[in-house]
């Protein structure tokens, strides 16, 4: 499997764990140091761990468009694309579009998240 296809797969899994509360996936692919950037602010790991494992506002469908994937080096890549996604706030379904790109560090033969941002 390509280097690109392989992080468009991590991706998706981070997207299917946001939707089924898999904190344990985000403890696992986020590095230590990791950074998610957000209209609500921004957040470490620990905080996005314990945000997914609460999982408040599920996400109930999520959808990559537009994907592109960038080679920095041999450890270091970008995933950019658009996201559609659902999320269940207080009862109701709400839809939304946002703009992300994750930067990824090949460490000990994985790939880990270091920053997430969404707009």
């Amino acid at each position: 499997m390509s280097i690109e296809q392989t992080l468009l797969d991590l991706e998706e899994e981070l997207w299917r764990a946001n939707r089924e509360g898999d904190g344990a996936f985000y403890d696992k692919v986020l590095r230590d140091d990791a950074l998610g950037v957000s209209k609500f602010g921004v957040y470490d790991k620990s905080g996005a761990v314990k945000l997914i494992n609460v999982n408040d506002n599920p996400f109930t469908r999520s959808k990559m468009s537009d994907a592109k994937v960038l080679l920095i080096n041999e450890t270091a890549a970008l995933v950019t694309y658009k996201a559609d996604y659902t999320a269940l706030i207080d009862g109701t379904e709400q839809d939304f579009t946002s703009l992300a790109t994750t930067v990824y560090s090949l460490e000990d033969g994985e790939w880990r998240c270091v920053l997430h941002q969404q707009s």
